[in-house]
């Protein structure tokens, strides 16, 4: 049996680690954020999970970041040298993300709604120029490394 170490259990959303890797709900905009993710990987963006596919379960499977997360993400933020190394981060993501391509099946913000989530998602052409924003990009939804 594997040990599965629950991160977060919220309804429609339970996200366990096992082993090195982060298991989570696969989500209509799954396949456009893996897509992305392979991008960042292969411009050599090192800040950002690795998609490693979709396990025996149906969940998304990522490699796991070592680190402070959640609510301690916060008190790396307060200080000059967090908030510089924070806003750098951002900076260096759109870079990485400039020259994304959508798949042509991509889910973005949009026109419906998932049932038990507050997030809208749409269908269609993300039309250019494309600014790949994060749409959660805050302490609590990152992982600090000294």
């Amino acid at each position: 049996m594997t040990n599965e170490d629950v991160l977060q259990d919220q309804p429609h959303r339970q996200v366990v680690r096992i082993g090195d890797t982060v298991r989570r709900p696969v989500r209509p905009w799954t396949g456009t954020v893996h897509a992305l993710l392979r991008h960042l990987e292969a411009v050599g963006f090192p800040y950002s999970p690795r998609a490693l596919g979709i396990d025996e379960k149906g969940r998304e499977v990522l490699s796991c970041i070592e680190g402070d997360a959640g609510p301690t993400g916060w008190t790396e933020v307060v200080g000059d040298h967090g908030l510089t190394a924070f806003a750098r981060l951002l900076r260096e993501y759109h870079d990485a993300t400039a020259d994304f391509v959508p798949p042509d099946d991509a889910v973005r913000a949009g026109d419906t709604q998932e049932p038990g989530h507050d997030d809208t998602v749409g269908h269609g052409d993300f039309g250019p120029p494309n600014v790949i924003c994060h749409g959660d990009f805050g302490p609590w939804n990152m992982v600090w490394q000294a």
